[in-house]
């Protein structure tokens, strides 16, 4: 019954659009296809003009009528199909020769190879895996290094019966190749060989673009071991659309059942968008299943809202871990999400807890303010009210009630008050809040000190944020730090190398990222200390000062940390620097990466690595940056370095894994003339490579299309970044340069949109550089730029500015 059931899952499987799964289905079936309905579906396929399906259906229906006690010829002419021609006739004699055929056919293919059909070469591929041997070895490595298709695996098969060596030659060759099924099945052989760098090869197969590519790595999943495979899988999920690709992982993990993977899927629900969140729940709930019938969990056990349960005893703490740090660098519809999800649950403990951390770290201070702002927190201060109507109430009053409130109200009230005061309160406030900042407990003194600089950043504060960054608690220092970087830059210019050696990390960064505008080299010093630290959040801060430094000083730096870093986020931000800076010496950086052992990471690194392919295939090739290259600790002809550069050699348009959606092959094209196809296709690529510079150059964005900014994939911004047209050839992507620009419009304290050669630029600085400037006025301003939105309007950070001469009054 379960083999009837796989024949018609096959069966409905050669109607994908996808023409890797045909093929896959067609050569599955020539095992689990026995029935007439089988041979009937693969009629259809016969006669392809596509060499490889005609082939392969040929193989399969051969095979299942045999089963079925079928007479294939017989069968053939019942259906009305065309005879086979004589290089027909010989593919069948090739895969079901007679014992006394069997020299005779041999001898004709090895005294003229040359001569043979071009049709038939992989039914002599097959028939030389039955009867050759290693004197064959030259016939099959020729076949090998010219195809470049799924014809190709029956000399696969071949070469790893009776010429391993042959194979293992060859192995860089087809491991370039652009067809899903012949990379994964190279894959496999190279495991036998190699396993650790066929694991880096399967990395980049999932890694691909294009679903085709992660649907013929999850079919070889079960060669690998299974803790690293699920880690793959579970980092691919929560990005993945692909309909057949999510069956296909849902089949592998409710194949291999665990309580962990089960776990490891909550962990993407609660931080994905709604639409992929009904994607995976329904994953989850299939694993939970499995859990059941295979016998691992009771069904009460295995229930989801026990698994749930279970989730947030043992991985709570670390999906709050986790959160913080994707809200270091996640896109703005991303931090939105997690923001929603943390609203939604804030009255748990550890909740609060992850609330007030995001107020230490310098990454996620802005995310706390929302958090904390007036309305967000759980219940507002009791005060004392009088029975007369507010307005209505006299300023002696409204003092008495004010100071009544403060000598009643607990000291987590008084929290609660301080965050939740407006401007329009300070002035009823102003007493308490000064003597709080000066005297008040530390949790109380370092909120009394955020509310005024909040609500009146004036000189009268510097001296009370002097003797507050004598305190031993962290969290006034660091309000400390931030007033004096608002009011007295100088005292901390004086002062930052004794912050610059504090014990406490968040206070170090701070620090780093204020010493980077005059101290930089010490600066990078001490962020190359900091990316030791244990602590993630930690080694978060420091990349992300380390994107605001010149590229060639920390590419070194970047990379050794890529090569050990364990958690994905800090992985992928890493990442994303390097494609802002392309090179063949990044792309060689990271094609030498061998230890990263958490597979997440590995996927990363591996999707970095495809893009930054495809970038590098356009660049100039008399063009290389004088960075050095990672060293290689051993040369192997199959490393992923060595297949890419086979890859580029071949063909310089080859992009690995990624096919555009207009090159698509319908069902229709399979069983119909496939050149046609082909060749229209490329047709439409050429047209729409010669309308690509108008389109780049044009003003249109998504609002014009009606499509949401915030549904933009974070991956193909960082590769539209990068073209010539949207960037000022005097600067690149994450790179210092000075320029002189204009303000068009300041839109707060800390950012301004200027303009630099009619190319607008928004310029946000850490502290309040934009306060006493005017419309108009000309500046030399020293940035780093690091993205260009849809309007085509550049990003970047600030470091410093200075009035141009001639406007200095």
């Amino acid at each position: 019954m379960a083999d009837l059931q796989q024949e018609k899952e096959l069966i409905e499987q050669l109607a994908s659009p996808k023409r890797s799964l045909v093929i896959q289905a067609i050569v599955k079936l020539s095992r689990a296809g026995k029935s007439k309905a089988a041979l009937e579906a693969l009629l259809p396929f016969l006669n392809s003009k596509d060499r490889e399906i005609s082939f392969f259906s040929f193989q399969s229906a051969g095979k299942i009528a045999e089963k079925a006690g079928i007479n294939f010829s017989d069968f053939v002419k019942e259906q009305s199909l065309a005879q086979p021609g004589e290089s027909q006739l010989s593919r069948q004699e090739l895969l079901n020769p007679g014992k006394d055929k069997i020299p005779v056919i041999l001898a004709q293919i090895r005294n003229d190879p040359d001569k043979l059909p071009r049709e038939v070469l992989p039914a002599v591929a097959i028939f030389l895996s039955r009867h050759g041997d290693i004197s064959d070895g030259p016939f099959l490595e020729k076949f090998l290094l010219q195809e470049d298709s799924t014809l190709a695996l029956p000399f696969i098969e071949a070469a790893e019966r009776i010429a391993p060596t042959v194979l293992t030659r060859s192995l860089p060759h087809l491991l370039a190749s652009r067809e899903p099924l012949l990379r994964s099945r190279s894959i496999s052989a190279l495991r036998r060989i190699d396993p650790e760098e066929a694991e880096r090869h399967f990395s980049d197969l999932l890694a691909s673009r294009n679903p085709e590519d992660r649907l013929a790595g999850i079919a070889i999943a079960f060669l690998f071991p299974f803790e690293r495979v699920k880690g793959y899988i579970l980092s691919l999920l929560p990005e993945e659309k692909d309909g057949d690709v999510l069956k296909a992982c849902q089949t592998f993990l409710a194949s291999n059942p665990e309580l962990d993977s089960a776990l490891g899927l909550l962990d993407s629900i609660d931080a994905v968008s709604p639409e992929q969140k009904s994607r995976l729940t329904v994953i989850f709930k299939t694993v939970c299943q499995a859990m059941v019938t295979t016998g691992i969990l009771s069904a009460a056990e295995a229930a989801p809202e026990e698994i749930i349960k279970v989730w947030k005893k043992q991985r709570l703490e670390s999906f709050l871990n986790d959160l913080e740090i994707q809200l270091s660098f996640s896109d703005d519809a991303r931090k939105a999400q997690i923001v929603d999800w943390i609203e939604k649950n804030r009255t748990h403990p550890r909740v609060k807890l992850l609330i007030e951390r995001l107020g230490r770290n310098p990454q996620t201070e802005k995310i706390f303010y929302q958090l904390t702002r007036p309305g967000k927190t759980e219940a507002e201060p009791t005060a004392v009210k009088s029975n007369k109507p507010a307005q209505k109430q006299s300023a002696e009053s409204r003092v008495s009630d004010t100071k009544a409130a403060e000598t009643t109200i607990s000291d987590d009230e008084k929290i609660k008050k301080l965050r939740s005061l407006e401007i329009d309160d300070f002035s009823q406030n102003r007493a308490w809040l000064m003597t709080e900042a000066a005297e008040g407990l530390p949790a109380i003194k370092k909120e009394a000190l955020s509310a005024l600089l909040r609500l009146h950043p004036d000189n009268k504060l510097k001296e009370l944020a002097k003797n507050a960054c004598k305190e031993a608690d962290e969290g006034v220092k660091i309000a400390a730090f931030q007033v004096l970087e608002r009011i007295d830059q100088e005292f901390l210019k004086e002062n930052i190398g004794d912050f610059l050696q504090e014990d406490a990390a968040n206070i170090r960064v701070r620090a780093v990222r204020f010493a980077l505008k005059f101290k930089e080299n010490e600066a990078i010093v001490i962020l190359k200390n900091l990316l030791n630290n244990p602590d993630p959040k930690f080694r978060a801060n420091a990349v992300a000062c380390l994107g605001l430094c010149p590229f060639n000083l920390v590419f070194r730096i970047l990379m050794t940390q890529l090569d050990k870093e364990e958690h994905p986020v800090i992985a992928r931000h890493i990442t994303s620097i390097l494609l802002s800076n392309p090179s063949r010496t990044v792309l060689k950086g990271l094609d030498n990466i061998t230890r990263t052992s958490n597979p997440a990471v590995s996927m990363v690194i591996s999707q970095a690595r495809n893009d930054l392919f495809e970038i590098v295939s356009k660049l100039p090739e008399d063009k290389e940056d004088a960075l050095k290259p990672v060293p290689v600790d051993e040369e192997k002809p199959y490393s992923v370095e060595n297949v890419r550069k086979i890859a580029r050699d071949r063909q310089k348009t080859w992009k690995p894994g990624y096919k555009p959606d207009g090159q698509a092959k319908t069902e229709g094209s399979f069983r119909e003339n496939i050149n046609w196809s082909m060749a229209i296709s490329g047709g439409v690529v050429i047209v729409f490579l010669a309308m690509l510079p108008i389109m780049l150059l044009s003003d249109r964005s998504d609002i014009d299309t009606g499509k949401p900014l915030q549904g933009k994939d974070w991956r193909e911004s960082e590769r539209k970044k990068m073209t010539a047209s949207s960037i000022p050839s005097k600067f690149r992507m994450n790179r210092p340069c000075s320029i002189s620009v204009k303000i068009e419009k300041i839109t707060s304290d800390t950012s301004m949109l200027v303009n630099h050669e009619d190319r607008q630029i928004m310029l946000r600085f850490e502290t309040p550089e934009a306060k006493n400037l005017a419309l108009g006025t000309e500046l030399v301003v020293t940035m780093v730029p690091y993205r260009v939105n849809p309007r085509g309007i550049i990003q970047a950070r600030g470091l410093n500015m200075a009035i141009s001469k001639g406007q200095e009054q």
